[in-house]
């Protein structure tokens, strides 16, 4: 494993493994890049490379200025995506799914495939104002988040839940709560089908109370053309984290196919 810097930026970024594929890791609301860290070790396709990164104001960047949206956050997750320049497939987990998305559909010439982990609809939840306050509120809030984590998972490791509350506890009130709004509000293309025309994996935690069943089959499957949705059993809102194992599988799977489909010489980086 080694980490490396998009140049002239803060933008910091972990490699493992040295395939012609690489597969992008984005993490979600409160996480940070080491949320993965039950998922790859699990990966068995060979010839990939895997990255992670931390979202501006998140984790190893918690010090980071704002904005804090989804614009800039593609933004800095795509200049990650073409510092690799080779072919691609990206993952994100709720909000880092649709920064997944918008980075995916920026590049059709590189993506192979887009992962979406108990994703967020691009284009918003659009909660009422008294339950977005309440996620907008969990800045500095140990009890809250931690209550946060456990009403949503089925089968959290209690060790990383542990240490993921206390990474959500480094981000200040401020991020927090642009990052709620964020999500709650959404973004534009959101409102239309999607850019992304490679193969589309969705995976909901099949007891997740917030990404549910019908969020799934009415704001987000229907944008996508070549869409696969899988319910992963005994497992919540970090469906990668609980069901680490059966995630892999699913995951697997596609990048297999992802292969199939970038034999021959890469595309320039976008």
């Amino acid at each position: 494993m080694k980490t490396e810097r998009v140049a002239d930026t803060d933008i910091r970024y972990r490699r493992t493994g040295d395939g012609d594929l690489a597969v992008v890791f984005v993490h979600g609301f409160l996480d940070d890049q080491y949320a993965w860290d039950r998922l790859i070790p699990r990966l068995t396709t060979p010839g990939i490379e895997c990255v992670t990164l931390d979202l501006a104001g998140c984790g190893d960047r918690d010090a980071v200025g704002g904005p804090y949206d989804y614009d800039r956050f593609a933004e800095e997750a795509g200049r990650v995506v073409d510092a690799l320049g080779k072919p691609f497939v990206i993952v994100g987990h709720s909000m880092g799914a649709a920064v997944a998305e918008l980075v995916a559909a920026q590049r059709p010439e590189r993506a192979r495939g887009l992962v979406l982990v108990t994703p967020v609809p691009l284009a918003g939840v659009h909660l009422p104002d008294e339950m977005i306050e309440q996620f907008r509120s969990l800045g500095g809030d140990a009890d809250g988040q931690r209550g946060v984590r456990e009403q949503l998972s089925t089968a959290f490791p209690e060790a990383e839940r542990d240490r993921l509350v206390a990474t959500g506890l480094h981000l200040r009130p401020e991020v927090v709560r642009a990052l709620a709004d964020c999500w709650n509000t959404g973004h534009p293309r959101g409102e239309r089908p999607s850019g992304c025309t490679g193969p589309v994996l969705i995976l909901r935690g099949e007891r997740d109370g917030f990404v549910t069943e019908d969020m799934v089959d009415d704001a987000i499957a229907p944008r996508f053309g070549a869409v696969t949705a899988v319910a992963v059993a005994e497992a919540g809102h970090w469906a990668h984290i609980e069901q680490a194992a059966s995630v892999a599988t699913h995951l697997d799977g596609l990048l297999a196919e992802a292969q199939g489909t970038s034999s021959g010489a890469d595309a320039p980086p976008h």
